[in-house]
């Protein structure tokens, strides 16, 4: 670790309750600000280009599909396939500040940067940015203070290298590939799982010593490599696994010109949304690394032969999110606090457990039986709910939740209590061309058509006798017509 640490924050941490900022009150002004200091920082310490350290695509704070523009903030940096963005890799001081901006931006990706005589930048789960350096910085210090964000100098990086859990890898040298030909002579085939950086995959179905040969000449720089058994043209197999779920996977499709993206492997994914056209095959990965065990694994060296990566296994926020996702199922019930809106369409509410933030979403459909004019009547901020699991998104990294499914269901328990051909009281609610739509108790809506006009008229609120005749139990609809005389005190 540098000599000099410096932590650079938006505002005082000690004030992070309020979360007011000095000056800049969006996040595109923050960091823009954020650019500005740490180029001040890396020009005193005469730092021009820097090294890209453990680099991950997604999954520092999240897997969201979400919080992944641009390719999680690579876009314009590098790449389509991400050639330059690799563990080691050397990149000019404005790339390495367009990596800083995407992070602080959410974007998804992560790395650490390496500069010379121990310069270093981390950036933090809080926007928070460590900056170190061989001697203090005071007027690198001062200018970052004077652009309105807050500076402080502190032990250490909580991002530290030193800190690091790092597995036991072994070096994906000449007998490493000795034995990953022996396999697929072995086998007929293995898929070589190659993670360029941290949560990007690319995928190679090897069937002969030839394609092994080819394949190591084009992997990228410090790849890590798991061999997996071959996919399989039974396409059943994966589904009946998929449903039976032992562990969270990956799943893997190939077709005859290539590999699908890989996506996690759904308990509720359908037969259909499985590739059975002929050429294809699918697998599954094992996510949680206490559940992988491939049939051989290794890191590339460098091309001296030397094993300098470094890959760090600490468990990240967005690890423990997809971990605590994968305990839950469809049917579940889960309490949580209403964190914030979406107007009109629902609430994102935060679910105990959950080591993120708005994970559970709730619908306005999904939040009451009765009828309501605004949300802060039913699911106000701040409110403790408890709701059923109705669905769970991967993708998005969310879960959509009901209310209502834990509450009786109103119109069930009316259609149980009456008939066609009952009489009751109601009050009308709304006048359409269609009809007159009438309350009659419980919250339970009729419609009287419009082929049955009232007489006299009737307009919102006032209170009527109706006969119902008709009952559509599976359309959720009650037909109604107006008494001869529909007004009642």
């Amino acid at each position: 670790m540098a000599p000099s640490v410096y932590r650079i924050a938006p505002y005082d941490p000690a004030d992070s309750a309020s979360g007011n900022y000095i000056r800049y009150d969006c996040r595109e002004g923050v960091t823009a600000a954020y650019s500005a200091a740490l180029g001040a920082f890396a020009f005193d310490a005469g730092i021009h280009r820097l090294a890209i350290d453990n680099p991950m695509k997604n999954g520092f704070g999240s897997f969201s599909g979400r919080s992944a523009p641009g390719w999680n903030g690579l876009d314009g940096l590098f790449p389509y396939n991400l050639t330059g963005y690799h563990d080691g890799a050397l990149v000019p001081l404005g790339t390495a500040l367009g990596l800083v901006r995407a992070r602080l931006l959410g974007h998804g990706l992560w790395c650490r940067l390496l500069g010379d005589d121990g310069f270093f930048v981390h950036v933090g789960y809080e926007r928070d940015v460590y900056v170190g350096s061989a001697v203090p910085r005071p007027e690198a210090e001062n200018r970052a203070r004077a652009i309105g964000l807050f500076v402080e100098q502190v032990a250490g990086s909580p991002f530290d290298p030193a800190t690091d859990e790092v597995a036991d890898d072994r070096v994906a040298d000449d007998a490493f590939w000795a034995r990953l030909t022996a396999l697929v002579a072995e086998r007929g085939g293995i898929l070589l799982e190659e993670r360029p950086v941290g949560n990007a995959y690319r995928w190679h179905r090897l069937t002969t010593a030839a394609e092994v040969g080819a394949v190591r000449g084009e992997l990228t720089p410090r790849a890590r490599l798991a061999a997996w058994p071959d996919l399989t043209e039974d396409v059943e197999v994966i589904h009946t696994a998929i449903v039976r779920q032992e562990h969270l996977a990956l799943l893997v499709q190939q077709y005859p010109g290539g590999f699908h993206e890989e996506c996690v492997a759904e308990q509720t994914m359908t037969f259909n949304r499985l590739i059975t056209d002929p050429g294809h095959r699918a697998a599954l990965v094992p996510l949680e690394p206490d559940d992988r065990h491939p049939l051989l694994a290794g890191v590339l060296p460098d091309s001296d032969g030397i094993l300098r990566a470094r890959w760090r296994t600490n468990r990240t926020r967005a690890d423990e999110r997809r971990t605590f996702i994968a305990s839950l199922r469809v049917g579940d019930v889960v309490t949580g606090v209403v964190a914030t809106g979406l107007d009109g369409v629902g609430v994102y509410v935060d679910v105990a457990g959950d080591p993120g933030h708005h994970l559970g979403f709730l619908r306005t459909p999904e939040m009451s039986w009765t009828r309501f004019d605004s949300v802060d009547e039913v699911v106000p901020i701040g409110l403790e709910i408890r709701a059923k699991i109705l669905r769970i998104d991967w993708s998005w990294e969310q879960v959509g939740l009901s209310v209502k499914a834990l509450q009786p269901d109103p119109w069930r328990r009316y259609i149980d209590t009456h008939q066609v051909g009952d009489a009751v009281v109601g009050t009308v609610t709304t006048l359409l061309p269609i009809g007159v739509f009438v309350d009659i108790g419980d919250g339970v809506t009729g419609l009287v058509h419009r082929t049955e006009p009232p007489n006299p008229p009737v307009e919102a609120g006032d209170r009527v006798r109706v006969t119902i005749i008709e009952l559509d139990r599976e359309g959720r609809r009650i037909a109604l017509s107006f008494d001869p005389l529909e007004h009642t005190d």
